[in-house]
């Protein structure tokens, strides 16, 4: 049973206030690379950037922004239920938000629920509301969110989670539009809008009975899927703008002292470069973090971008390590759309190769990672044969042939040559064929 210290409210009702006063986003040229007369990009606080739109995705030029805005707009205008699907941290909850304000319900309650890793007892609680008894520690009556929501919209955060004793129920108030509280026999009528988000594959879900697919059919009526920021990177620049505002505004400073924050361009570069795991919420978190460590008129470094990137990878390679040791090739859809033993690989791959390509300068070759390791019974003339040969194959690769390699690495094509035969001998003949290749 659900004790009474467990029955906390877990929703909240989101409020939409536009003060522009408040809460104004720099444009995406004050973070453009290419702007004349400095070497650095500044966000300052000028008036005129009132006007400037506030709306989700507002100051985003892509073609998946405004795609997206496009189809906000053609599901908010009518009352059927909503699916919204995307990778973690994509702004599947902004995306809901900005639905409702624009829906015809706009002036009525949007109630939300986060349903990852609810036990089952308090999702029933909170949706449907219990009556005082209904179990231990219900001292009082307690109205749920389909109630507190009615005439408006309920945003079903991670539905995927939703237990299935729990969606048999959620079919039911979707389809009779009642519901009756936890400890009563009484139905109550809800007229409430249903928009749903989940990370998780949930036609996967359906095949393996993991997920009702009549429930589906019912939430998934008009679908709206959000673009990972990989697939979006011109509206990086304006995505920092504002998460380096919100980092300024977020410091105590007088009424008449602003703070603002700079920008090399090199850091630019690389965090526009970089493919982030966790989407937008990767990169808030990543300048709230390297904005912590610049002082007053201390402008961002390529250094601390760097180390700050090279940290996310790590986090990453240590979560996809967890995640490999735990989790099955047949039971790795949680996230639902790379969660295969094979994707998992390629993600460590991906997150890898994007932090060697962010310290890498112009001109700069990429020797394979595979050097990091220092095999088990390998010698250490063993590991020098292959770091030459690993560095001769990168150089042959990079500058195309076997000559523009001797002279990249500062030597004759004779020398090259010699130094692969003395590698042959250290090593075993199979990994050698490059010189063959190149003859």
């Amino acid at each position: 049973m659900l004790k009474g210290n467990e029955m906390q409210s877990t929703h909240k009702q989101w409020t939409d206030s536009h003060d522009k006063t408040s809460s104004r986003v720099v444009p995406v040229k004050a973070l453009l690379p290419g702007r004349k007369g400095s070497r650095y990009y500044r966000l300052d606080d000028v008036d005129d950037l009132t006007t400037e739109s506030q709306e989700i995705f507002g100051d985003q030029t892509s073609e998946p922004a405004r795609t997206m805005r496009a189809e906000i707009q053609r599901v908010a205008r009518r009352p059927h239920n909503i699916l919204i699907t995307g990778e973690t941290g994509t702004g599947k909850t902004h995306t809901a938000r900005e639905i409702h304000r624009r829906s015809p319900r706009s002036d009525k309650p949007f109630m939300e629920l986060n349903c990852a890793n609810l036990p089952e007892q308090l999702v029933e609680a909170e949706l449907f509301g219990y009556r005082k008894g209904a179990f231990t520690g219900a001292d009082h009556d307690h109205m749920g969110l389909f109630e507190e929501a009615n005439g408006g919209t309920l945003f079903l955060d991670e539905i995927g989670d939703v237990p299935l004793t729990v969606q048999n129920r959620l079919l039911k108030a979707i389809d009779e539009k009642q519901i009756k509280r936890l400890g009563t026999n009484h139905y109550t009528f809800c007229d409430v809008q249903i928009i749903a988000a989940t990370s998780r594959n949930l036609p996967r879900m359906i095949h393996k009975g993991e997920f009702r697919e009549d429930l589906y059919c019912r939430l998934a009526v008009l679908t709206v899927e959000t673009t990972p920021l990989r697939e979006r990177r011109e509206d990086i620049p304006a995505i920092i703008a504002l998460f380096l505002r919100e980092a300024a505004g977020a410091i105590p400073r007088s009424a008449n002292q602003n703070e603002s924050y700079r920008i090399e361009e090199g850091a630019l570069a690389l965090l526009c470069q970089f493919d982030y795991p966790g989407n937008i919420r990767t990169l808030r978190n990543l300048i709230y973090e390297i904005t912590s460590h610049v002082d007053e008129n201390e402008a961002i470094s390529t250094q601390l971008v760097q180390l700050a990137l090279a940290k996310v990878n790590y986090r990453v390679r240590d979560h996809l390590s967890v995640t490999n040791d735990y989790q099955s090739p047949d039971d790795t859809d949680a996230g639902g759309y790379a969660t295969s033993s094979g994707d998992v690989g390629n993600m460590r791959s991906t997150a890898i190769s994007t932090f060697l390509s962010s310290i890498a300068s112009e001109g700069d070759i990429i020797l394979p990672v595979e050097l990091c390791v220092l095999r088990r019974g390998e010698t250490f003339k063993q590991w020098t044969a292959r770091a030459r040969r690993c560095s001769i194959e990168a150089a042959h690769q990079a500058t195309g042939g076997m000559q523009s390699a001797a002279e990249r690495l500062g030597l004759t094509r004779q020398s090259l040559k010699a130094h692969l035969r003395r590698a042959k001998r250290a090593q075993d003949e199979s990994l050698f064929d490059l010189q063959n290749r190149s003859q």
